[in-house]
């Protein structure tokens, strides 16, 4: 057969019909949802691992000042008005001082001096907007250390059992949320991790409580975060 009269070769086809396209789209779509929430989840562990690490220089900020203060506790800031050196700010800060708190009245606290860093009074978690003392930290430290009521006379660090809450990275409620720097355990409520609240003890350990771990110790007294060494039901 004469050349010019022999049958061309189709070529290949080297595109994509619309259903191999919409098929392949479809996939992506499926494995970016699977991702999501997975890649949520590990931001989320970071963080937590970050407000963790925060919390547990903070109190190994405490227990290098209860060396230097013969086994005192730090004061807690029970109440706003500041008539001696608290963990989280000094007599010059707050209304006690006739103006409003800053962020930094923190470097006024009797911690700042063992930590010199502002990042660590603030869990990654804890976003804006910020009022009140959440303008200075993230964590409250637990008003037991001066027996929920005197806020001038603190416990020695060997009155508590190794186990007692300390502190805790927490939301406060109430009309008095986050006016100073400690609260009763009945005041706070989860919010920066879930429904879960992290925790540290007096020996420097860390603790996270789950949300029904969290509300057995508020309802049960005296409990871990209930811990007032002079009291039978820790209040």
């Amino acid at each position: 057969m004469h050349a010019r009269f022999m049958p061309r070769r189709r070529r290949p086809h080297l595109g994509f019909t619309l259903i191999e396209l919409l098929v392949v789209i479809g996939i992506i779509a499926i494995l970016i949802g699977l991702l999501l929430p997975a890649m949520r989840g590990a931001r989320e562990a970071a963080r937590l691992t970050k407000c963790k690490s925060g919390l547990h220089q903070m109190l190994t900020a405490v227990n290098t000042y209860v060396v230097d203060s013969r086994d005192w506790l730090p004061l807690p800031n029970w109440g706003p008005k500041a008539t001696r050196i608290g963990w989280l700010y000094g007599t010059d800060a707050g209304p006690g001082a006739g103006k409003a708190f800053a962020a930094e009245d923190r470097r006024g606290g009797s911690l700042y001096p063992y930590l010199e860093s502002d990042a660590i009074y603030r869990c990654p978690s804890h976003q804006e907007p910020f009022s009140g003392t959440a303008l200075l930290t993230s964590y409250i430290m637990n008003g037991a250390v001066v027996a929920y009521r005197n806020p001038e006379k603190s416990y020695r660090i060997d009155q508590f059992k190794p186990g007692a809450v300390l502190m805790w990275d927490a939301n406060e409620h109430g009309p008095v949320a986050f006016n100073d720097g400690a609260s009763f355990p009945s005041e706070i409520v989860a919010g920066h991790h879930g429904g879960g609240i992290t925790c540290g003890s007096i020996d420097g350990s860390g603790v996270f409580f789950n949300a029904q771990e969290f509300g057995e110790q508020v309802s049960k007294r005296p409990s871990r975060l209930w811990c007032n060494p002079m009291s039978p039901k820790g209040d």
